[in-house]
């Protein structure tokens, strides 16, 4: 999981206020429990010590999920007088969860949204393309492609004319998936789209794969549901595109545990929270394993004012030329340790790698001995 997204969270002086917020819109008195809701968790994040300019600025984006429907979650983080990351969830909390503090607690939302897969849905026709941009940060962008509707459509007379049109008809189809997949390519590149699944009519989805450059062809994942006519918003398409992206999140686990393996043979992996802490301290980490249930996260380390600097002691904090350090849970520490040296995480079920005390690290290089 590319955690690259959350730095904007470590790049803003303190307090950071971190909110965690059930915004379901799945019964008929919604709105009125989203506010009690986000009136009760207002006043837990000023008692904490959220300053009031940093609750107004939450006050502008909690509840403004209206587009999205059913059960869901909202995270805010925010500090000064500004909103710095706004973002929704697919499992919401019972209610709501809040801090304050030196360092965001993003963690939860880790732990609410553990399937980051960028990607780029494509529904397809002769004319163009409905796309729908999905970044790993839960930003969502839709943008309609319409190429020339004049003719894209087969003919049935004949002869000579019969073949004249055909002719034309088709290349204005070629020209229609052109600009589709040229905008395809630029969405995907944009979001850093690991998966693009394509729906609509075959002969077109088709032809627009085919436009693609190699290494954008090679994600491509087509579905069989989903159209652009009326009526084929009740299509099972969204269940089948989340099949696919769960198989992409579920390939990431097997790969990094499968790494974590590899590395425990030749050196390329630690496990255990002092051990991982020292591979943080040197920025070794390349990827970060947690078992799901996050053994360990409410221990308080000590840390310094960079990332790398988390230790489980004053002392070692001191030994590296620290002073004045300070504490904060494990579970902020080593987040903000993984994404400030450019480390990855996957959140690992214990049946799939169990690790000791629940934390591991595959590494960038061997450890040292």
């Amino acid at each position: 999981m590319d955690l690259t997204f959350l730095q904007p969270l470590y790049d803003r002086p303190s307090p950071m206020a971190s909110l965690f917020i059930n915004t379901s819109r799945d019964t008929e008195d919604a709105d009125h429990a989203i506010r009690v809701r986000w009136g009760q968790a207002r006043t837990a994040l000023l008692e904490k010590g959220a300053p009031e300019e940093t609750v107004a600025a939450m006050d502008s984006v909690v509840g403004r999920t209206r587009g999205v429907p059913g059960a869901h979650g909202q995270v805010v983080y925010a500090a000064g007088d500004e909103v710095v990351f706004d973002s929704t969830v697919a499992r919401p909390p019972q209610d709501f969860q809040t801090s304050v503090g030196d360092l965001p607690d993003p963690l939860p939302y880790m732990v609410a949204e553990p399937r980051r897969v960028p990607h780029v849905l494509v529904v397809a026709d002769s004319v163009g393309a409905d796309l729908t941009v999905e970044y790993a940060d839960g930003r969502t962008e839709v943008t309609r492609v319409e190429g020339d509707d004049k003719p894209v459509h087969k003919v049935r007379e004949g002869g000579y004319h019969h073949n004249q049109m055909q002719r034309a008809v088709d290349e204005q189809v070629g020209q229609n998936a052109n600009l589709v997949a040229d905008t395809v390519a630029e969405r995907a590149a944009a979001s850093g789209a690991e998966v693009i699944a394509l729906a609509g009519e075959v002969q077109v989805r088709g032809a627009i794969a085919e436009r693609f450059p190699g290494k954008l062809r090679e994600r491509v994942e087509y579905l069989e549901a989903g159209a652009r006519s009326a009526g084929a918003e009740n299509s099972p398409l969204e269940e089948e595109l989340d099949e696919k992206l769960d198989a992409r999140a579920a390939e990431h686990v097997r790969e990094a545990v499968g790494a974590f393996g590899r590395g425990r043979a030749d050196g390329t992996a630690v496990e255990g929270m002092a051990t991982v802490l020292h591979a943080l301290q040197r920025g070794q980490v390349e990827t970060l394993l947690w078992n799901d249930e996050l053994p360990g996260a409410d221990r308080e380390l000590h840390i310094g004012e960079s990332g790398e600097q988390v230790a489980l002691t004053e002392r070692e904090l001191r030994d590296m030329g620290v002073s004045g350090s300070r504490t904060e849970p494990a579970r902020s520490a080593v987040l903000r340790a993984v994404v400030t040296t450019g480390a990855g995480l996957e959140l690992v079920p214990t049946d799939a790698a169990e690790l000791d005390e629940g934390i591991g690290a595959v590494l960038r290089f061997a450890a040292q001995s």
